[in-house]
C-alpha cells in the first residue's frame, strides 16, 4: 500500500510538472499558435520554406552578380595621378600638365599637355603593366611612378 501511495504521489508531481512546461510553452508560443489550426501552421511553414528557397536563389544571383563587378572592376580607372609644371621656368606658370591614369593591371595612359604662348601640345602614350614603349620626360615619368604608388597609399590607409 505504502509503495502504491509513493507511485501515485510521484505520478502526481509528474503530471504537476507536466502541466506547468505546458502552461510555459503556450505562453511562448500563444501567439503564434493562437486560434491557429494544424493546416493553417503548416501552410505557414510550407510559404516560409517557400521565402527561403527564394531569398537563397536571390542570394545566389548576388552573387554572381557581385563576381562580374569584381571582374569589371580590375579594369575601372583606380591609379591616377595629376602633376602640373612649367616647360619654361622664366615665364608663365605650372599651365603645363600630365595625367596618368591606369587600372589594377598598370594598364592605361599618360596624357601631357605642353602649354606655352603660340598654343597648347597635347600627347597621349599608352601604358601596359607599368611600362610605356615610347620614351617618357621628366614629368610623365614622376606622374607613373606617383600612379603606380597611390593604390598602395590607399591600401595602407
Amino acid at each position: 500500500m505504502t509503495i502504491l501511495i509513493i507511485l501515485f504521489s510521484i505520478s502526481l508531481i509528474g503530471l504537476g510538472y507536466t502541466q506547468w512546461r505546458l502552461l510555459q510553452l503556450q505562453k511562448q508560443y500563444g501567439e503564434f499558435l493562437e486560434g491557429a489550426e494544424a493546416k493553417k501552421i503548416e501552410q505557414l511553414i510550407k510559404d516560409y520554406s517557400g521565402d527561403v528557397k527564394d531569398s537563397l536563389q536571390k542570394l545566389d544571383e548576388l552573387a554572381g552578380f557581385t563576381a562580374k563587378l569584381h571582374t569589371q572592376a580590375q579594369f575601372a580607372i583606380s591609379k591616377q595621378a595629376l602633376i602640373r609644371f612649367n616647360p619654361f621656368g622664366d615665364t608663365g606658370g605650372d599651365q603645363s600638365f600630365v595625367l596618368a591614369i591606369l587600372d589594377n593591371h598598370n594598364n592605361g595612359v599618360i596624357v601631357s599637355s605642353i602649354h606655352a604662348r603660340t598654343g597648347t601640345r597635347m600627347y597621349a602614350k599608352e601604358i601596359t603593366k607599368g611600362l610605356s614603349k615610347y620614351n617618357l620626360s621628366d614629368e610623365e615619368t614622376v606622374a607613373l611612378q606617383k600612379a603606380l604608388n597611390s593604390k598602395k597609399k590607399q591600401e595602407a590607409s
